[in-house]
C-alpha cells in the first residue's frame, strides 16, 4: 500500500491532464459532429490517405457511431493514452536505477516481485480509468447533437481500448526494467508507435500496422455484435508474456 500511495502521489498531475485533454477533446468532437456529418463528401476529397478515406467512408454509411469511434478511441485514447503509458510507465524501474534510489527500494521487506506488478497495475489503472470516465461522459453529452450512445457498445469498446492500452504499458515496463534511464522506455515506446502510424498510412502496409486493432472497424464489428475475441486475447497473451520477460529482467538486476 505504500508502494501504491508513493506512486499515486508522484503521478497523479499526469492523471488529471490526461483526463482534462482526453474529456476536451472528445466534447469538441462531438459539438462539432453536425457540422463534420453536412460536410463529409467535402472532407473525404481532401484526405490523402486511403485508411484515412475508408475512416470518412464508415461515417457516410453508419453515421454517428463511427465519427465517435474515430474521436475518442481510435484518435483520443491512441494518441493521449500513448503518452500517458509512455510518462507513467517509463519510470516504473528505470527510475529507480536513474536516481540511484534502487538500493534503498531494494531494501524494504518487499519482493520485487509486489515491486513491479503494484506498479504496473497502478500505471495501468491510471492509463485505463480516463478511457471509461471520458467514454461514458459521452453518453450523457451525444443527445446535445440529437444522437444516442448505448451503453453496452460504449462500455464494451471502452474494455477492448483498455486491453490494447494494458498492453502498451506493459511493453513500457518490459523495456523499463532494462533501462537505467527513466525517458528510455516512453521514447522507445513512441518510436514504435508512432512507426506503426506511418505503416497504418500506407496501403498494403497497413495490415503490419497495431492500429489497424483498434481502428474504426472494429469498432464498428464491436456494435454489431461481432466482439473481436482473436485480438483482445492477443493483446491479453503479449501483456503477460512482457510481464514475465520484465518481472525476470528485474529479478536478475544488480543495478
Amino acid at each position: 500500500m505504500t508502494l501504491l500511495r508513493q506512486w499515486l502521489r508522484d503521478t497523479w498531475w499526469i492523471l488529471l491532464g490526461y483526463i482534462v485533454i482526453l474529456e476536451t477533446a472528445m466534447v469538441a468532437a462531438i459539438l462539432y459532429w453536425p457540422k463534420f456529418r453536412d460536410n463529409t463528401p467535402a472532407i473525404a476529397k481532401l484526405v490523402p490517405f486511403e485508411s484515412l478515406q475508408r475512416l470518412l467512408e464508415s461515417v457516410e454509411v453508419a453515421g454517428y457511431w463511427p465519427y465517435f469511434a474515430v474521436q475518442q478511441w481510435f484518435k483520443g485514447c491512441s494518441l493521449f493514452g500513448l503518452a500517458a503509458a509512455a510518462f507513467l510507465t517509463s519510470g516504473v524501474i528505470a527510475r529507480d536505477a536513474d536516481q540511484k534510489t534502487a538500493e534503498f527500494l531494494l531494501s524494504r521487506p518487499v519482493s520485487r516481485r509486489r515491486i513491479l506488478l503494484t506498479r504496473w497495475a497502478a500505471a495501468s489503472c491510471l492509463v485505463v480509468l480516463p478511457v471509461y470516465i471520458t467514454s461514458i461522459s459521452a453518453i450523457w453529452i451525444s443527445p446535445a447533437v440529437d444522437e444516442q450512445l448505448a451503453w453496452g457498445d460504449v462500455l464494451l469498446s471502452s474494455t477492448y481500448m483498455s486491453l490494447f492500452l494494458v498492453m502498451l504499458v506493459s511493453f513500457t515496463t518490459m523495456i523499463s526494467a532494462m533501462s537505467s534511464h527513466q525517458l528510455r522506455a516512453g521514447i522507445i515506446l513512441i518510436g514504435v508507435m508512432l512507426l506503426n502510424f506511418a505503416f497504418y498510412l500506407i496501403q498494403g502496409f497497413d495490415d503490419f500496422s497495431l492500429f489497424k486493432t483498434v481502428d474504426v472497424w472494429v469498432f464498428m464489428q464491436i456494435q454489431a455484435g461481432d466482439l473481436p475475441w482473436i485480438a483482445a486475447g492477443s493483446f491479453v497473451v503479449c501483456t503477460i508474456a512482457m510481464l514475465v520477460v520484465a518481472q525476470r529482467v528485474f529479478q536478475r538486476r544488480d543495478f
